[in-house]
Order: structure tokens, then C-alpha cells, then sequence
């Protein structure tokens, strides 16, 4: 769930920010969009993978802000460039084959790269926090990131706590 929403976000994010930084030629740019959405999809929940797949609905708000030196011409931002992001919303979980309990709650998505000339690093947040309906209690929390030298060396992590 959480790599999905987090990719989710994120393309939504950039995809809306590239379309209408396109617009602004080769000039540096500064965008900042704001969208509310709703995504349905089939996962797991974390920290309960045991209790099988369940369907997913997301509701959020979210918002993306990009400054680059400008946009080439397939549409990529050119270096310097800082881009973050992020959504919040609820969610509920229904258990895709009808058994186990129905989970509601809110989640957090922040998403942010800076790409230099010689280097990039990149990282993000995923919170969620939900109660079913037998009471139980989900806590997720995912951190992730990554840089990239001017060697072309990756390095990076993702630190899951449930």
C-alpha cells in the first residue's frame, strides 16, 4: 500500500507539475499545483499483511511546488532543480472476501528531490493510522531515501516501522 500511494503521489504530482511547466519554455520556471483526488485499488495493509488483500479507496488533498532552471525539450526539468510534495486524506479498507474488520483512517504522503548539476537526493515520508471495526489499530510509518554523487554512486535506504 504504502509504495503504491507513495508512487501514486508522486507521479500525480509530477506529471501535473512537467504538463504545465512545458508551457513555460526554457526559461527557469516555478510551479505550484494543488489537486484533490480519489484512487480505489487492491493491497495489503500494512503491518496486517495476514489479514490478505483488501480494497483500498483513498481521499486527499495535495499539493506540488517545483522551481527549475528550466524545462527541456522533452519536458524534464533542467538542473538546478528543487521539487516537493505531498498529499493528506483519509482512507478506508474493505477486505477484498468479505471477512475481517473494515479499516478507516488518515495518511500522510510528503515526497521531495533536489537535483544538482553534479549530484541528486531525494526522500520521503508515509504515515498512516487507522482503526478497524473490532477496534483493532494500524501504525505505519515509512521513510525512504536516496542520493546519487557526481560519480553516479546510489546510495539509499527505506526504514519501515509498523
Amino acid at each position: 500500500m504504502m509504495r503504491r500511494l507513495f508512487a501514486g503521489v508522486l507521479l500525480t504530482g509530477v506529471t501535473l507539475v512537467a504538463a504545465a511547466a512545458v508551457q513555460a519554455g526554457s526559461q527557469p520556471v516555478t510551479i505550484t499545483e494543488t489537486q484533490t483526488f480519489t484512487e480505489t485499488f487492491q493491497d495489503f495493509v500494512p503491518c496486517r499483511e495476514d489479514l490478505g488483500v483488501y480494497t483500498i479507496t483513498i481521499s486527499a488533498h495535495g499539493l506540488f511546488h517545483v522551481t527549475a532552471a528550466g524545462i527541456d525539450e522533452e519536458g524534464n526539468f533542467v538542473p538546478p532543480y528543487h521539487f516537493k510534495g505531498g498529499a493528506t486524506g483519509t482512507v478506508v479498507a474493505v477486505p477484498s472476501d468479505g471477512t475481517g474488520p473494515t479499516f478507516t483512517g488518515r495518511f500522510t504522503d510528503r515526497v521531495g528531490e533536489n537535483e544538482l548539476i553534479t549530484h541528486s537526493t531525494g526522500r520521503s515520508t508515509f504515515s498512516v493510522r487507522a482503526t478497524g471495526s473490532d477496534g483493532s489499530r494500524v501504525s505505519f510509518h515509512l521513510v525512504t531515501h536516496y542520493t546519487i554523487n557526481a560519480n553516479g554512486v546510489e546510495f539509499g535506504f527505506e526504514k519501515p516501522r509498523c
